[in-house]
């Protein structure tokens, strides 16, 4: 199929970009393109006008600093994937990064642009939520912060005003005493997961637990984010007990049955990954 006709803008600079967004009607933000245009191409979305911000020098930008890793709206999943300092710094990105769709995908789709999309089954939408990280957003109203518990409404919603575009997303760092894991099950590679599970923890200096948290896909409405921190407080990786933690999980989820698996068993399947998950964090 073929999208609607639509007329086509390509920014000069984050400022125009905003300007545009503001004076034209109905327009949308084109950065990768590969969660929009397949909706276009299906009659799904009808945006009158695209705007294209894939060009824009400050936000093809990957800055790593004491606290954080930002990506500008223009990064590409290939690029961050492809970035050795990310790996050092903030290796739960690139593990995130390998289950992402395929690699013509990849090269072309944008880390922002999957938050921006609010997909509950996109491994970005988890990994942010589960790291309390946060977007930053341009419009002619002037520039906003807004924290991954805040952005995602529902399926495919956003807090994301219709004038606004994201600039960058900001990952935090974990500590030196800290782990994380990625763990989900999709049908091929590279398809949406049934279920996914991401999980941090982190530790004292005697490698006891301070704070254990999974974040999940494909669950619900918007990635979900369970903390552990009541059961595992102050005990060790070794005194993890899998059916506490699977009873602990399934207890909170509400996922629902649709054609790719019932509700019983994406529950079922979420808390085994996260218990997985978990353990991996040693």
């Amino acid at each position: 199929m073929k999208p609607a006709p639509f007329g086509y803008h390509r920014a000069t600079s984050v400022e125009d970009a905003a300007n545009l967004l503001s004076e034209l009607d109905d327009a949308k933000i084109l950065a990768g393109g590969q969660s929009l245009i397949p909706l276009m191409n299906f009659r799904l979305s009808t945006p009158a006008h695209l705007i294209d911000i894939s060009n824009l020098p400050e936000l093809n930008e990957i800055r790593v600093d004491d606290r954080s890793v930002t990506i500008g709206a223009a990064v590409t999943h290939t690029t961050l994937l492809k970035t050795s300092q990310v790996a050092s710094e903030l290796p739960l990105l690139v593990d995130a990064e390998k289950l992402i769709a395929h690699e013509v995908i990849r090269n072309r789709g944008t880390v922002c642009g999957s938050l921006a999309h609010a997909d509950p089954a996109g491994e970005m939408t988890a990994v942010i939520r589960v790291l309390n990280g946060a977007v930053r957003t341009s419009s002619v109203e002037g520039e906003r912060v807004i924290q991954a518990v805040d952005l995602f409404e529902g399926p495919l919603q956003s807090s994301l005003t219709e004038t606004e575009i994201i600039v960058e997303a900001i990952f935090p760092k974990l500590g030196r005493n800290s782990a994380s894991s990625f763990r989900e099950v999709a049908r091929r590679h590279g398809d949406y997961a049934v279920a996914g599970a991401v999980s941090v923890v982190d530790y004292d200096n005697a490698r006891s637990i301070e704070s254990a948290r999974t974040a999940f896909l494909s669950v619900g409405p918007v990635p979900i984010l369970i903390s552990f921190d009541e059961l595992l407080v102050d005990a060790k990786t070794s005194d993890l007990g899998h059916d506490e933690i699977y009873e602990f999980v399934s207890s909170q989820l509400n996922p629902q049955n649709d054609i790719h698996a019932s509700a019983d068993y994406r529950r079922h399947l979420a808390a085994e990954l996260a218990w997985e998950s978990l353990k991996a964090c040693v």
